[in-house]
């Protein structure tokens, strides 16, 4: 009997055993359907109603908003600057780039992009930089319209360009803020004679 009893709890914990893996078989084909029929619906739905999806994604702004999150993180070290370059013939560009952030201002870093960027859009287009790499920013205060910019005397240096001088595009690039109305220089702490920079401001 003991025999018997054991033989039919065996038999009864296998024909469980059996159901619970009928059922999950069933569960996970059933699943497995539905994904497929998801997928299948959205790719045609995708594939049908294809232009206004995209319409409505970049109306919604999303990726605009990805795009600026973007510029946010790459910011985090960088910046963007306005730089002005001058051409042989009298003439100059404005060129955008990204600048490294030196733990300053804009003005701060905008110079110090003039001094170690050679903008490739200006190289491409025959502008040159003027202002010599040899020099180095010392300080630059911007105060009620005023910048005043503190250079070596690596500064003087610089060659200049049909009379256009470093200091002419230093001056152009920082008159692009809308905030300064006028620049003065020093030299390693020497306010600098204003006809040697030949300002051609007004």
């Amino acid at each position: 009997m003991i025999e018997d009893d054991d033989s039919f709890r065996q038999k009864e914990g296998l024909d469980h055993r059996n159901e619970e893996d009928s059922s999950r078989s069933r569960s996970l084909v059933v699943c497995s359907a539905v994904l497929i029929i998801w997928i299948l619906w959205s790719f045609f739905c995708f594939l049908f109603f294809r232009e206004k999806i995209i319409t409505a994604i970049v109306d919604s702004g999303v990726i605009a908003l990805i795009q600026e999150m973007n510029d946010e993180e790459e910011t985090l070290s960088t910046r963007n600057v306005e730089l002005i370059y001058p051409f042989y013939d009298g003439s100059t560009v404005m060129v955008r780039l990204r600048a490294e952030r030196h733990g300053s201002d804009i003005y701060h870093d905008t110079v110090e992009a003039l001094i170690n960027e050679y903008a490739y859009e200006a190289y491409a287009l025959g502008a040159v930089n003027l202002v010599s790499s040899e020099c180095s920013l010392i300080g630059l205060t911007a105060c009620e319209g005023i910048c005043y910019v503190d250079l070596s005397r690596e500064i003087l240096d610089s060659p200049s360009l049909e009379g256009y001088t470093a200091f002419n595009q230093i001056e152009d690039t920082l008159m692009l803020f809308d905030d300064i109305e006028k620049v003065e220089f020093l030299i390693e702490g020497e306010k600098l004679d204003p006809d040697n920079t030949q300002s051609r401001k007004t």
